[in-house]
Order: structure tokens, then sequence, then C-alpha cells
């Protein structure tokens, strides 16, 4: 029978705060050779937002260990009001499952540009939502069409060159690297030609593991 693992979320949103000197030093910043990452512009949150997103492959990071790489699902809804206190404009819900079947993720909480204030839509920010913006990490849209489905997202800049490209940390802030489809089911040569945009873009796609989507209840949506 599907959990949420409960525990396990709230442990991560407590890491942020350990995360936050990192993204206090790093930011948008770039400190080596890595190329400086361009994001969508234009960029339609609400577009964007429209539908569920489904990850065909993802980079571990403290969040989401290799274990959960299956049937993983991000939702986000733009909210009519802002939260309170914080000011919060859109809702995230994450999901994902191990082998066994066991459910992990939950709610979080994103807003553009975050507590940098970045006039740029599709550099997004996200956090617990009972944290200030202060402790949120960074979601950048790098890659999106949304008539041919696809998205290519990282955790803000990334700063790290592996000799192969450039990626960001593993910790919680300024982590990951994700290839999103729109449907579960597996579209190789989309997911391929998403992957080379990330090369084309400096990354180091060899963090990149695969997602399964097989089996899935996705809570029973």
């Amino acid at each position: 029978m599907h959990s949420y693992s409960i525990t396990k979320f709230f442990l991560t949103a407590s890491m942020v705060f350990m995360a936050n000197v990192e993204s206090f030093r790093l930011g948008d910043q770039n400190d080596n050779d890595c190329p400086i990452i361009e994001t969508v512009s234009p960029f339609d949150v609400d577009a964007y937002a429209s539908a569920p997103w489904y990850i065909h492959k993802q980079a571990v990071t403290s969040y989401s260990p290799i274990e959960w790489n299956y049937c993983t699902k991000a939702s986000y809804t733009v909210r009519k009001r802002p939260t309170f206190p914080w000011r919060y404009t859109i809702d995230v819900n994450n999901y994902a499952e191990d082998v066994d079947g066991n459910v992990f993720g939950g709610p979080l909480c994103a807003s553009v540009g975050g507590w940098r204030r970045n006039a740029n839509s599709s550099k997004l920010a996200v956090a617990p939502c009972f944290l200030p913006k202060l402790f949120d990490g960074p979601y950048w849209v790098v890659h999106y069409d949304e008539s041919e489905g696809y998205a290519l997202i990282s955790g803000g800049q990334p700063t790290k060159d592996t000799g192969n490209g450039c990626t960001t940390g593993t910790r919680t802030n300024n982590s990951g690297l994700w290839i999103f489809l729109r449907t579960p089911q597996r579209d190789d040569e989309k997911v391929a030609m998403v992957e080379q945009l990330a090369i084309n873009a400096g990354f180091d796609t060899s963090v990149l593991n695969d997602v399964i989507h097989q089996d899935c209840s996705y809570d029973e949506e």
C-alpha cells in the first residue's frame, strides 16, 4: 500500500537551512569556466503549469536519491493569491515511488526569482511553503517547448567543471538536472534531443539517470 514518507519530506525541508550558506555563496554567479546558462525567454508560466510533467531523466540530489527514480512526476498550479506570509505564487507537488511502490514527495511552494528578485520569469525558486524565500533554491527552465511537450530544468547555474561539461551540486539548493516530458510514455528520440540541448548548453549529462514509468499509480490520479 502506498504511503507518503512524511519524515523524509520534513527532513529534506530542514536540510534547506544547511544548504543556505551554499545558496548565498553561489547565487547566480559562476566561479569558473562553466558557461553562463541562458534560460527561456519569453516564458509563459501559466502554460508551463497547465498540465503535469513526467520526469524521464534526473540527476541524483539529497532530496531525490536514485532509489526514487520510479514514476516521478511534478505538478504546478499558479495561485490566484500569494501565500501568507511569504508570498509564494506557485504551488508545487512532487511525486515519486521506489521499486516497492512506496510513495515519496509532497507539497512545496515556488515564486518567480525568489528572494533574489530576479526579473527573469523562467528563473523560478522553490522551497517548503513554511520557509521564507531566503531559504529557497533555484529552479531554472533552460529549455521548454509546449507544443513538443518537453522541458530541461536545472537547479541553477552549474559551477563544477568535470571535464565533460559542468554540473550543479548534489545537496538541496543549487542542485539537480531534469528532463521533463508531458507524458509518462517514454519517447527515446525526444529524451535524446533534450539531452543534446543540455550538452550544447554546457552541462555534463553523465549525471542523468533514467526514471522508470511502469505500473505507476501516480497516487491514483
